[in-house]
C-alpha cells in the first residue's frame, strides 16, 4: 500500500513543487496532503488477555475481531468483558521535494507520541510518524517514471501525468512522511447485578 500512496503523493508534489517543513531549506512552503484514509471499529469486549495483549471484540453485526493491544496502552488490565470499545484509525501521506544541493540525507526516522486520557479505562491517542528521505536518481519522461534512492532501497514509481516530470531533476531530494493515528476509547459495559433475574 505504501508504494501506491507514495506514487500518489509524488504526483501531487510534482504538480506543485511543495516541500515539507523540518528539512533545512532556503524557503518555507506549505506541505501537500497527498492521501488520507480512515476507518472505525466499534464493539463489545468478549475476551481480553493481558499476557498476550490480545483482545476480541464483537461488532454490531456479530463479527468477531481479534486485535493486538499496543504496548503503549498501559492500563490493559482495566479492560473488562462487556466494555464498549471504539477504535478510530487515520492514515495520511505527505511528500515534498528539496532542491539538488540542499543536503537532504538518505535517512529514515520513526517517532511515536502517546496522549492518555484520564479515567478508569484506557483511552487516548497513539500517533506514529515515519519520515523517509531520499534522492531522485533517475527520471524517465518517456516511461513516466521516477527512480528514488532511499536509505534501504532504490525504487521506481509510476507518475500518472508524465508532464509533471518536467520540474524534476536527478539530484533533487525527496521527503516522504507517513502518519498513522489511532484513537481508542473504552467505556464500561453492562454488567449483570447479583441475584435472581426479574420475572
Amino acid at each position: 500500500m505504501q508504494k501506491s500512496v507514495l506514487s500518489l503523493a509524488l504526483s501531487a508534489v510534482l504538480a506543485t513543487g511543495v516541500v515539507l517543513p523540518g528539512v533545512a531549506l532556503s524557503q518555507e512552503v506549505e506541505p501537500v496532503l497527498a492521501e488520507m484514509s480512515g476507518s472505525q471499529l466499534q464493539g463489545t469486549v468478549m475476551v481480553v488477555n493481558t499476557e498476550t495483549r490480545l483482545m476480541t471484540l464483537k461488532d454490531a453485526d456479530g463479527v468477531f475481531h481479534v486485535l493486538h493491544v499496543p504496548p503503549q496502552v498501559s492500563r490493559i488490565d482495566q479492560i473488562k468483558i462487556n466494555d464498549k470499545v471504539t477504535i478510530t484509525e487515520i492514515s495520511s501521506a505527505l511528500i515534498g521535494l528539496t532542491p539538488a544541493g540542499a543536503g537532504t540525507p538518505l535517512a529514515m526516522d520513526t517517532t511515536t507520541d502517546v496522549e492518555r486520557d484520564s479515567g478508569s479505562r484506557p483511552s487516548g491517542t497513539i500517533s506514529e510518524t515515519l519520515t523517509v528521505t531520499g534522492e531522485i536518481v533517475g527520471v524517465d519522461k518517456g516511461a513516466g517514471t521516477v527512480t528514488v534512492k532511499g536509505p534501504n532501497a532504490t525504487r521506481t514509481f509510476d507518475v500518472e501525468d508524465p508532464a509533471l516530470l518536467d520540474s524534476v531533476k536527478v539530484g533533487d531530494g525527496v521527503v516522504a512522511k507517513f502518519r498513522n493515528v489511532i484513537v481508542g476509547e473504552v467505556k464500561p459495559g453492562w454488567t449483570r447485578k447479583p441475584g435472581r433475574p426479574a420475572p
